[in-house]
């Protein structure tokens, strides 16, 4: 029992110096030009021709939309990891 306080201020000493965990919320920086809507023009659709444009500009604002969802999925995933985003 006489060895117990020096026992007890070693073992505190001991756990007090091990390095603690901490989390640390960090928001990656996300360009404001992929977190714009991606706008389909307005046309009427009197011919065949019309159509055919009016379906392209739906497959453009597409194609543009899911490059936007991949650029910022890039841009999570690099910040999950810690790194810098390679896309």
């Amino acid at each position: 029992m006489k060895n117990f306080p020096l026992i007890f201020s070693i073992v505190f000493a001991i756990s007090g110096c091990a390095e603690k965990e901490r989390t640390v919320y960090v928001t990656p920086v996300v360009p404001e030009s992929l977190r714009q809507t991606v706008h389909v023009p307005k046309r009427e659709a009197r011919t065949l021709a019309d159509v055919g444009i009016l379906l392209t500009d739906h497959v453009e604002a597409l194609a543009t939309a899911n490059g936007r969802i991949e650029s910022i999925d890039c841009i999570l995933d690099a910040a999950e990891a810690r790194a810098e985003p390679t896309c």
